[in-house]
């Protein structure tokens, strides 16, 4: 018995050790089914609230990854709790108060990803020790902003259907409720890197300027960031191989 809970509590601190090697990986891969195959499942049917049951996943999963900072912990869970409830128990409500309170949770969400998106980068930039998982750190705030967009561009939807002009394709998805949020998911990434296929055009002001803010960042972040980065990386291990064959 004492041998099993001792095998237990090895299991548990290789795991957190493993976890705090590798935080933004296992952030990366909960971000991936959440943007990828959460979409691809849902085309071959119903899959009700999963969207917002993996939405509350990954801002524990955000709370997690940043733990280690106590302040960042009870800021986090200021927004968390209240995004994670009115995100996923807004479906036990009627539909017009249902629309409400998701409406609400993913404001809050959005809020949430800006200020985790922020974080990770303060992270990464005071860490005095760069690492593949550094790498992983700046794709995953890359891809929260992403996400904090396509949040906010559907609030914006919500409060005026015309700020957007839709092709006839994306038209049919945005009467259902569960594909609308990957059509301004779709939209953002695609302003976000700058493809513009042109399905999904904004209209209104606010549409519009978050549109080219997206653009422009979503440009800087890789140009600088991300790029900086692997550069890095790459410095600091031909400077590690030169040393070994110095020696």
């Amino acid at each position: 018995m004492l041998a099993t809970v001792l095998n237990c509590g090895d299991v548990m601190h290789f795991i957190v050790i493993l976890y705090r090697k590798w935080r933004f990986f296992f952030l990366l891969g909960a971000l991936l089914v959440l943007l990828v195959v959460h979409p691809i499942v849902a085309g071959f049917g119903d899959v009700g609230p999963l969207f917002d049951a993996l939405f509350a996943l990954v801002m524990l999963m955000l709370i997690l990854a940043l733990a280690q900072d106590k302040v960042w912990r009870v800021m986090a869970c200021i927004l968390l709790i209240p995004a994670a409830a009115l995100s996923t128990g807004g479906h036990l409500l009627s539909s017009s108060a249902q629309v409400i309170s998701v409406t609400a949770g993913h404001a809050i969400g959005a809020l949430f990803f800006v200020a985790v998106a922020g974080k990770i980068i303060q992270s990464i930039l005071a860490s005095q020790e760069l690492t593949l998982d550094s790498v992983f750190g700046a794709i995953c705030g890359y891809l929260l902003l992403g996400v904090a967009s396509a949040l906010t561009y559907a609030m914006i939807y919500a409060a005026n259907p015309d700020s957007f002009q839709l092709g006839d394709s994306v038209k049919v998805h945005m009467e259902q409720a569960e594909y609308s949020r990957h059509v301004f998911i779709y939209y953002s990434f695609v302003t976000l890197t700058t493809v513009g296929y042109g399905d999904v055009i904004p209209l209104s002001m606010p549409a519009r300027t978050l549109s080219w803010v997206e653009a422009l960042t979503g440009q800087l972040y890789l140009a600088i960031l991300v790029a900086g980065l692997i550069s890095a990386l790459v410095a600091r291990k031909s400077a590690s191989i030169r040393r070994e064959v110095d020696h």
